[in-house]
């Protein structure tokens, strides 16, 4: 896996991460030669982005290539990410995993 490589796609996102993580095929075990790699995560905007009358992105979504390197990542603001999870949105729960869980509440200790 080019942990290096995602974490520079991570690091260069308009909006700072809260986390970040692996979904799709290589979060299973079954990526194939051409998977590509699905990452999903919380952004935080500015508070004036927030507050204001210039709202800011509630989703990002990014597809690319990075050498051979293919990157699907979406991202949701932070505001957004607990409302869905408040309503126990299905399509919320149903893509994200119990590791996906391990991984947010271990970051979110540190």
């Amino acid at each position: 896996m080019p942990v290096q490589q995602l974490i520079e796609v991570a690091k260069n996102q308009p909006y700072p991460l809260l986390f970040a993580t692996i979904s799709g095929a290589h979060l299973y075990g079954f990526p194939s030669p051409d998977s590509d790699y699905d990452l999903r995560g919380v952004h935080i905007l500015p508070v004036e982005q927030v507050v204001g009358l210039d709202i800011g992105r509630e989703t990002i979504e990014v597809t690319e290539f990075r050498g051979d390197l293919e990157l699907d990542l979406v991202t949701h603001d932070v505001k957004k990410f607990f409302v869905m999870l408040l309503k126990k949105t299905v399509m919320f729960w149903s893509n994200f995993t119990r590791l996906q869980w391990y991984i947010l509440r271990r970051n979110m200790r540190n």
